[in-house]
């Protein structure tokens, strides 16, 4: 019961994705990006972080960072209007590379990034920072969090080492909505 009223909201999400940027989508390749857009920006309400000791300034936004796949950005950026996490307004940030994440919550690495995905994500693999991915196998690389599209419909898989290891805590809610939980 509870699993299907989640799954239902996943949908609702959908909806609210093409609403939220008052347009109708052209194309099932539109669509799939607004969808994971908002499930990108819905992830970090299901994750807690390690309590910052040595930052002198505490930050004013909670930075989403998004390699590749400006399309997803732009609706990222739609849908963060307005939005807070952990009482702090949303910001979407489009970098050209792994150096440019700098004190980013979350970093979503989009399929049509350049290089090896283990590689980008090594430098940053214990940072505190939510690293979500789309492509096969990314969980192998080190992403915590994997966009799948699996009967026309975005889903997603989650990898509690890697998340584990930037000491980061996935919600068991989240986890019941994962297709696959990495353990």
């Amino acid at each position: 019961m509870r699993r299907q009223l989640l799954i239902r909201a996943v949908g609702l999400c959908t909806m609210w994705a093409a609403a939220w940027t008052g347009q109708a989508f052209a194309t099932e390749r539109q669509a799939e990006d607004a969808v994971k857009a908002a499930f990108v920006l819905r992830f970090p309400g299901y994750v807690e972080w390690p309590t910052p000791t040595t930052q002198a300034t505490p930050p004013r936004t909670f930075d989403v960072a998004v390699l590749g796949n400006d399309v997803l950005g732009q609706h990222m950026s739609r849908l963060a209007e307005g939005r807070s996490v952990m009482n702090l307004p949303v910001r979407v940030r489009r970098i050209n590379s792994i150096r440019e994440v700098g004190d980013a919550h979350v970093l979503y690495i989009a399929a049509d990034h350049r290089g090896s995905l283990r590689e980008l994500i090594a430098p940053i693999a214990r940072r505190g920072i939510l690293i979500v991915t789309n492509e096969d196998n990314a969980l192998a690389a080190g992403s915590m969090i994997n966009l799948l599209l699996a009967d026309r419909h975005v889903r997603f898989e989650v990898s509690l080492p890697a998340a584990h290891s930037s000491q980061l805590r996935i919600s068991s809610e989240l986890l019941a909505l994962a297709v696959r939980v990495q353990k």
